[in-house]
């Protein structure tokens, strides 16, 4: 406990919580000017309505959550490297590997706040502008936690490629050459391809179903425990020089 208080105090000075909820706020927003101006067009659609308004909508708001991650993934570790502070830490009584988990266990709760305020804003147009009867509520609850899952894989390796570079453009180009290989191969039915941790991302954006595919969330997952684990161990095993 005391290690996640000194991160949160240290969060924020970095600006992560601010961007992450931001992200959030801009993904509702989205939703509701986008569905009010395609209703008619998204309700024509060969799909059940409640299918219409997750699927259609995430597409932009995937991203916008996508670009969230990268941008405070970038900035939590940044400060870190200012000074040297982070070599400096071997000294004090402080652990690095709690260190590294309280970071992740932050942004993580930034970003489900994030997908429940956006998944909110859908539930609100579900229940008033969908034709009665249609909405199912329970299709978005599962829908809110497929689409937190997919994006953990995202979360967990950004956050390790920050954890181990200096300079932080090194894990912006990496968060966008991922996003690149997100879209280039997020469509395709070929398993090999769910390796990459973007097109996992991706997957509930481009599926014509709001029905969660169990195959998605055990790699996902499997994904997310391994960064995470690669992660820890790096922090415990190997120092910053």
């Amino acid at each position: 406990m005391r290690t996640l208080s000194i991160e949160l105090k240290k969060e924020k000075r970095t600006g992560i919580i601010p961007v992450l909820f931001t992200t959030g706020i801009l993904g509702a927003a989205y939703a509701f000017v986008n569905f009010l101006f395609r209703r008619d067009t998204l309700l024509s659609l060969p799909l059940a309505p409640t299918d219409v308004l997750l699927t259609q909508l995430y597409g932009v708001i995937m991203i916008l959550n996508m670009f969230g991650i990268l941008a405070a993934a970038c900035m939590i570790y940044n400060m870190e490297f200012k000074g040297n502070a982070v070599k400096k830490m071997y000294l004090l009584p402080v652990s690095v590997t709690e260190m590294y988990l309280c970071k992740f266990m932050i942004l993580t709760v930034m970003l489900f706040l994030a997908i429940v305020l956006q998944n909110l804003a859908l539930m609100k147009i579900g229940m008033t502008d969908l034709p009665p009867g249609t909405f199912d509520l329970g299709s978005l609850i599962k829908f809110t936690l497929y689409s937190f899952l997919t994006s953990m894989p995202v979360l967990s390796f950004e956050l390790l490629v920050s954890s181990r570079s200096e300079n932080m453009w090194i894990p912006l180009g990496v968060g966008v050459a991922g996003f690149l290989s997100g879209m280039a191969f997020g469509t395709t039915k070929t398993g090999f391809f769910l390796i990459d941790p973007f097109v996992v991302m991706l997957k509930p954006a481009v599926s014509m179903s709001a029905r969660p595919d169990v195959t998605v969330i055990g790699i996902a997952l499997m994904e997310t425990l391994l960064f995470l684990g690669i992660g820890l161990w790096m922090a415990k095993n190997l120092r910053y020089e």
